[in-house]
Formats: C-alpha cells, sequence, structure tokens
C-alpha cells in the first residue's frame, strides 16, 4: 500500500480532528489523526466464527545423503490473517479494543471459543480496568490489552519490549510461529495499536536464531481513516517492508506519563505458551522470547 508522507499529507476538508494519544491513554501536544468520515466505521459483526483455517504448513524433508540445505534455512512465509477478521474501531481511542476483536476472529480457527467476543464498548471498559494506575485520559494501557486478552481466554498474553526495532519484530515473527496467534504492536510512540497477524523471514525462527524478518503483515484498526501526520491507515492484511517500520514503529515515548520500563523501547504485547505461568524479567518465557 503507498503510504502518504506524514510530512507532506494535507488535511482533507471538513474532517473531524481526533487526539492521537487516545488509544493509550495520554494526549499527545501534536494534533491527531482526521477521521476520513463524519461518522465512526461501522465495526465488522463478531457473532460469526472465522473459518477454520490454520497457517500454510511448514514440512520438514526427510534427510538424505545429499547436501541440500537445512531445511531451517530455507525462507518462510506465515499469515494468520483471513478475510472477516478485521474489526475497525469505533471511536478514536478504542484502538485496542478493536484490535482485540480481531485477534479474537484470528483465534477462533484454532480455538473453540464458547462465548462471544464483546463489543468495543465493554472491552474499552476491561482493558482500562486491567492497565496500570498510571493510566491518563482515554484509552488503556498495553498491560490492559494484554490482561483483557487473558481474561478472555485468547492467552497467554504478556507485555514485552525491545530496545532495538529489528530485535522487536524478530521477537513478534518467533511467538507467532510458535503459538499460531497474533502479536500486539504499539505504532506512533505509544499512540496506537496494530496487530502483526505475519511475517516473511529468511528462516525459521522455530528452528534457529540466524534469521532476519524482510516483512510483515499487519492490521490497523484506524483503517479507512486517515491521519493529518500519519497519514492513511494500513489496510487489512497489509504487507509491509520492515525496512518501512520506521515510519509508524517508534519507541515509546507518552507526552504526560513517564513509563521507566517502556520509555526509548519499542513495546509489543505477545503470545506465549500455555501454562507460561512466571512472565517475570529473566524468566524462561523471556528466554522463549529471546532465542532457543
Amino acid at each position: 500500500m503507498t503510504r502518504t508522507s506524514p510530512r507532506s499529507t494535507p488535511l482533507p476538508v471538513l474532517l473531524l480532528l481526533v487526539l492521537i494519544g487516545a488509544c493509550s491513554g495520554a494526549t499527545d501536544a501534536e494534533p491527531g489523526p482526521v477521521l476520513a468520515e463524519s461518522t465512526p466505521h461501522r465495526a465488522v459483526a463478531m457473532t460469526s466464527p472465522a473459518p477454520t483455517l490454520s497457517p500454510r504448513p511448514l514440512t520438514t524433508p526427510e534427510p538424505t545423503a545429499s547436501a541440500t540445505p537445512s531445511p531451517h534455512l530455507s525462507p518462510i512465509a506465515i499469515d494468520l490473517y483471513r478475510d472477516g477478521d478485521f474489526v475497525s474501531q469505533a471511536r478514536a481511542d478504542w484502538c485496542v479494543p478493536a484490535s482485540i476483536q480481531t485477534m479474537a476472529n484470528m483465534i477462533r480457527a484454532q480455538r473453540a471459543l464458547q462465548h462471544l467476543i464483546p463489543s468495543q464498548a465493554k472491552l474499552d471498559r476491561l482493558a482500562r480496568s486491567l492497565s496500570t494506575d498510571r493510566l491518563v485520559g482515554a484509552g488503556s494501557e498495553p498491560e490492559g490489552w494484554a490482561g483483557a486478552l487473558n481474561e478472555l481466554g485468547l492467552g497467554p498474553y504478556v507485555v514485552t519490549s525491545e530496545r532495538n526495532r529489528t530485535r522487536a519484530i524478530a521477537t513478534a515473527a518467533r511467538a507467532i510461529r510458535l503459538t499460531g496467534r497474533p502479536v500486539g504492536l504499539l505504532i506512533w510512540r505509544g499512540a496506537h495499536a496494530w496487530v502483526m497477524s505475519g511475517f516473511e523471514a529468511t528462516a525459521d525462527p522455530a528452528v534457529t536464531d540466524d534469521f532476519a524478518v524482510t516483512h510483515i503483515r499487519v492490521e490497523d484498526p484506524w483503517y479507512p481513516r486517515s491521519s493529518s501526520i500519519w497519514g492513511l491507515g494500513q489496510a487489512p492484511g497489509s504487507r509491509i517492508a520492515v525496512s518501512k517500520l520506521a515510519e509508524d514503529f517508534l519507541t515509546w515515548r507518552r507526552p504526560t506519563v513517564r513509563y521507566p520500563e517502556k520509555d526509548g523501547r519499542f513495546v509489543l504485547v505477545v503470545p506465549v505458551p500455555d501454562g507460561s505461568a512466571d512472565r517475570s524479567p529473566g524468566s524462561a518465557f523471556h528466554t522463549y522470547l529471546g532465542g532457543r
């Protein structure tokens, strides 16, 4: 998808100005996204399960005596997204609830959910209640996002961060590969949420650390709106080169609240294997995220 440069995007005529920090619970001093329509985009209904499909299977050939390359050194492509999974946010500050609904649709393909996913209004209240006491303003924090996924039986999910963008995307790719569940990315310096549903890499993150992620697949709940700063929202299933992520996936920096564990870092909401009870720094879960 062709992106409009944030510096050159003109303000659409008669657009409604909203706060960019609403999704993360803090307000930036700069002007926020601009709605491309005067009424909120209607969210996709959540009453029908998504098709029962799984990522493209990975096959491991039988060992032979010939000098064929090892399977884990072959390129890999995975995408959990299927038509109908995407849900657009119904309000400017509901990027997290819409992301939760989108992720739930993807996870339905591998789990028989016994209940309907709540409305965005209810998910917003849930995510806010599970956020930290530092939450300011509308929206919710990454902890509320992960907590809501866990409350709904879609986890376990945890909040983690990396100082390096490349390593953050590698962490996300490994989590998707090993759990078959999507990842949440905190973009626009923590003011907005994307769902990362897939990736392309030079090798399989499940069996080697010697891999590089070249592209990712994302669902942006801001779509089909446009931001006066960040440009058009990404269409569902957009394929983005990792080299282009510097336009959106930036280190966390909220204007009114300090987060020592997140400030200056790339923040993610990642799935971990079932039964990962200890999620503290230095635990086995961090070893799992960081490499084999």
